[in-house]
């Protein structure tokens, strides 16, 4: 018998009683019926298409449960006031819901993948896009600081750009399941930017100054790796000018975007969302944005 696969794993039952507990905590929307879907009503090629993209994005999902488990941590030793954990750890639990409902579309886009292709369904080992927080002392100036990083990064970047995407998503699917689980994810992600924008708001004004100018250094940086990881290899010059277009085609389509529609959402999002919004809060987004690629490839 085949070992299962990485999503496979990820869905495994741990106990009745803790499948109890997570369905409780964890199912707050109707849940899709995976069960009710039937692949053979379209071609195997455009089946894995769609579970490669699906799988990626259950790691993704299953990365920013890592990630905001790390800023809960850190905020609760710099010990913010609670109303900052309670908001997130309903971002943490919204997570887990993503990842579960991303590795179910997968496995239910291309069943036959399991035996034939297992790596698709890989569950990689999450990696933090930033540097472990400091050390705990009586002084939370570090962790205010890292977690202002972390913030920027994973929500008020990543989430934002995440709400369009989905949007996207949710508008090319033609199959009723893809929409659906699309549209249970997108329902979370204007919460989970608004979260970021108003904590980075937050504890922006605590930062000393040389922590300020040090999160400016690195938002070049964190810039051009979100470029990196999400517009598929395009360059901003290769779009300007397109209008992006997204709608629903005759094509089957079970939730993908194509690279063009990825890098076009991306700068897109950057440029009327993301930069204006920091460039408020009082930081040289614009700046670091025309130095995301000094240092790279060095």
């Amino acid at each position: 018998m085949a070992e299962p696969t990485g999503a496979e794993r990820m869905l495994a039952t741990a106990t009745e009683r803790l499948a109890r507990m997570h369905r409780a905590q964890v199912h707050r929307d109707p849940w899709p019926d995976f069960s009710a879907f039937d692949p053979e009503r379209y071609d195997p090629v455009l089946r894995r298409a769609a579970a490669v993209q699906w799988a990626g994005r259950a790691r993704a999902e299953h990365g920013s449960v890592h990630q905001f488990s790390i800023v809960a941590h850190t905020l609760c030793n710099a010990r913010v006031p609670l109303h900052v954990l309670g908001a997130l750890a309903r971002l943490c639990t919204d997570e887990v819901r993503h990842a579960e409902l991303c590795a179910e579309m997968a496995l239910a886009c291309w069943p036959e993948g399991r035996a034939r292709e297992p790596a698709v369904f890989r569950w990689d080992r999450p990696l933090a896009p930033w540097p472990m927080p400091p050390a705990v002392t009586d002084d939370p100036r570090p962790l205010l600081a890292w977690a202002a990083e972390a913030i920027l990064v994973s929500c008020c970047i990543g989430e934002t750009l995440s709400r369009p995407m989905l949007e996207a998503i949710a508008v090319v699917a033609t199959e009723p399941l893809a929409d659906a689980v699309a549209r249970q994810i997108l329902r979370d992600e204007h919460l989970h930017a608004t979260f970021g924008w108003e904590t980075l708001g937050l504890l922006l004004p605590q930062l000393r100054d040389e922590d300020r100018a040090a999160l400016e250094r690195r938002m070049a940086r964190a810039f051009g790796g979100v470029e990196a990881t999400t517009a598929c290899g395009i360059a901003v010059e290769q779009v300007v000018g397109q209008t992006l277009e997204i709608a629903r085609g005759d094509a089957p389509n079970l939730g993908t975007l194509d690279d063009e529609q990825y890098a076009m959402i991306f700068f897109g999002t950057m440029e009327t969302e993301v930069l204006p919004q920091l460039q408020a809060l009082g930081l040289d987004a614009q700046g670091a944005w025309r130095r995301r690629h000094e240092g790279r490839g060095a």
